[in-house]
């Protein structure tokens, strides 16, 4: 079962606040859930990092809605390719506030891998360990 993850960073358009999170944490769930999207999203001064994974069409779905939004602005993808397994079997859309550092770092930091071979997908880039990283040492709930 070939799988899709995605990688992008944008910016909020108005200030969030906790209640705007909140309404779309529990829409973005109820979406990803009939597609079969998981994933996780990080907020952190004003711009949003979002990891999201399942089969190619689903992610195309979840993506080009995403992309729509009028909640964020300046979207920029960091990484697309394909994942030999799902890293967030269970969240349908985690979150975690992170410090602007984090979303920072994360958003300079190398999205692909420096040696890709056609026929290896499990390598993960530097990117993707960092953000892996972050969310190992604030979490401990099961993915």
């Amino acid at each position: 079962m070939d799988l899709v993850g995605v990688v992008y960073m944008s910016r909020s358009t108005h200030p969030t606040v906790p209640l705007d999170l909140d309404r779309l944490l529990m829409d973005s769930r109820s979406f990803n859930s009939q597609r079969g999207v998981t994933g996780v999203l990080l907020f952190g001064g004003n711009q949003f990092i979002q990891y999201i994974e399942g089969l190619p069409a689903d992610i195309e779905h979840v993506y080009g809605r995403i992309r729509r939004s009028a909640l964020h602005s300046d979207l920029v993808e960091l990484e697309q390719r394909r994942i030999p397994q799902r890293l967030f079997r269970h969240w349908f859309m985690g979150f975690r506030d992170a410090p602007r550092s984090v979303i920072q770092q994360l958003s300079q930091e190398q999205w692909t891998r420096e040696t890709p071979r056609a026929e290896d997908h499990s390598a993960a880039s530097p990117g993707m360990r960092q953000l892996m990283r972050f969310l190992d040492s604030v979490s401990t709930d099961e993915r």
